[in-house]
Formats: structure tokens, sequence, C-alpha cells
């Protein structure tokens, strides 16, 4: 248990122009004794730069976003939201793309050891969780062994195999597995065009799914112990990109509530967005967990007190 006298050190691992990080050391700051930094890793070329040895404790500097030089070993806890960054604007005198991502990798790669061996307080959450648990595959298991019902569910790049799922399931849906920041993937319907053309299904192995009706979204932030829901109305595959859709609090039953604070359990995480499908009948359908995903304009579209959740949950880790 840290001493409640002096103020809990609290920083957010990020990238520029993170909304949500700046948000929370705002209210953070207001509601509670705590001081908290930003780091932008993208931007840690600004002064006073990042150093580290690992003869000379004195040495190692990891640099806030206002120029502190702040020493990881004295934080209490790390949001870890963000880490790379691939439209920064830092370095715009670098243009060769090899070099933007040659800094990129390199940046990442150094911040991330310094955290990983020189911080010693709580995680929300521990980078190597966050990334094991966005994997669709080890999320889908989990999801599976918890007891949750999930749309049908084919991850293959074998065409006789998609076939057969799609004669099963014939409005299936297919999504990346993972996709890349430089070309986000949408969700669509499986069409004729792509079942017909083996060399496009053989080259990469995508999600194929099952189709679940209805136009009821929920989004549910779960943030230690506390979950606070918004069920969003859109006849879209994916509501996400047109937020103006109608958008009010949602209460879960217990039984889903207790089922996704299983999954973060299984995951190891201690915080979770999830997306889940409301069919006609009433049953709640997994479609995934985002281990850093967005929340704040669920905030602004439903009022759900989550700043306040969040805060407080961020807190309470730090002070433990």
């Amino acid at each position: 248990m840290r001493r409640h006298e002096s103020p809990a050190r609290i920083a957010v691992v990020t990238h520029e122009r993170d909304l949500h990080a700046y948000a929370v050391k705002a209210e953070l700051e207001r509601r509670h004794p705590a001081q908290v930094h930003i780091f932008e890793c993208d931007h840690f070329s600004r002064a006073p730069g990042l150093s580290w040895s690992p003869a000379e404790k004195d040495v190692s500097v990891f640099p806030a976003a206002d120029g502190t030089a702040v020493n990881l070993r004295e934080l209490d806890a790390i949001w870890f939201r963000r880490l790379r960054n691939q439209r920064t604007s830092a370095n715009p005198e670098v243009t060769d793309p090899v070099h933007r991502e040659l800094i990129s990798t390199d940046t990442s790669a150094a911040a991330l050891g310094m955290l990983t061996t020189e911080f010693h307080g709580r995680w929300v959450d521990h980078p190597d969780t966050c990334w094991t648990a966005q994997n669709k595959v080890v999320q889908l298991r989990a999801a599976h062994e918890i007891g949750l019902r999930l749309p049908a569910t084919l991850i293959s790049q074998s065409p006789e195999r998609i076939r057969a799922f799609c004669d099963a399931h014939p409005k299936a849906i297919v999504k990346a597995v993972a996709g890349v920041m430089q070309a986000p993937a949408a969700t669509v319907t499986v069409g004729a065009e792509l079942l017909a053309d083996d060399a496009a299904m053989r080259v990469c192995p995508a999600i194929y799914q099952e189709f679940v009706p209805g136009r009821r979204h929920v989004r549910a932030q779960v943030f230690g112990d506390r979950v606070l829901a918004a069920l969003l109305e859109s006849e879209d595959l994916d509501w996400r990109p047109n937020l103006d859709i109608p958008a009010v609090p949602h209460e879960l039953p217990s039984g889903i509530e207790d089922a996704l604070r299983a999954v973060l359990r299984r995951l190891g995480l201690t915080m979770g967005i999830f997306d889940l499908k409301l069919t006609d009948d009433g049953e709640y359908v997994w479609l995934e967990v985002n281990p850093q995903g967005q929340w704040l304009f669920v905030e602004g579209m439903t009022g759900l007190p989550l700043i306040d959740a969040f805060t407080d949950f961020l807190y309470g880790r730090a002070v433990r």
C-alpha cells in the first residue's frame, strides 16, 4: 500500500493528439491527489530526449510531453494506451519512408525496453498482455471457453473450407484478422466475386463469420469491476464510421457482465472495451474486445460517466 499523503504519480504512454490522455490527466488531477505525466512516444526527439544506461541509473531519462525528465521507478501506475504512430507529424524533415520506419521502430523498442525493465508499479495494462489479448484467435477462444455466444466463425485461407462455411452461412461476413493502420479494412459481406477467386482467398487468412441480424449494437466499457454499457442503433455492419445514430445507456444482465469480467481475467487484463450485438430475440452475441479501445466519444453520445469511472479506476490502481 502506498502512502496516501503524497500524490499518486501516474503516466500515460501514448502518442500525439490523444484526446483521451489529456482529458484523463485533467480530470484525474482535478478529482484526486495525483500527478499525471503524458509520454508522447513519437515525439521523444524533443528535449530532454530519451536516455538509458544499465550501469548508471542517474542517466536514465524518460521524457514527458511537457519536457519533464521522469524516473520510471518513481511512478505508481502506467496507463499503456499506444506506442507507435504511423501517421505522426514528428520529424517532418525525415521524408524517406525507410528512415521514418527505422526511427519509429527503434524509438518504440528503446521505450518499451525501458518501460518493462525500469517500471515496477501497476500497469493498465502490461504491453505484452495487451498485444496478446488483441489477437482475435486468443480472445475468441477466451470468450468461447467462458460460455459467451459467438457467431459461427472460421479463420482460414483455404478456398474449400471458406466456400463450405459460406454455403452453411449464406450471409457470411469477412473481416481482417488484425489489419494495418495505413489501410483499415472494413467488415463486409462475402460476395460471389471473392468466393470465385482462389488466389484472393489463399493469399491471406481472414475471419469469416455468420451474419448476426439486428440493428442493436452494444459497446461495453469495463474498468476493473465496473461495467458501463451503451446501446447504439444502426443498420450498418460496423456502426463506428457514422456516429449520428441513436445511443443510450444500457444495463446489461448480470450474467453478461460477469462473463465480460471473466474474459478480462482470462486474458490477464484489468480493462477492456467490448463490442456485442443484441439480437431481436434478446440474445447478446460476442463480437470482440479491444484492450485499449476508444471510449470518450461514448460519453458524449450517451452521458455515461465514463471519464469519472475511468479516473477512479486508474487512481485506484495507483494507490492499491
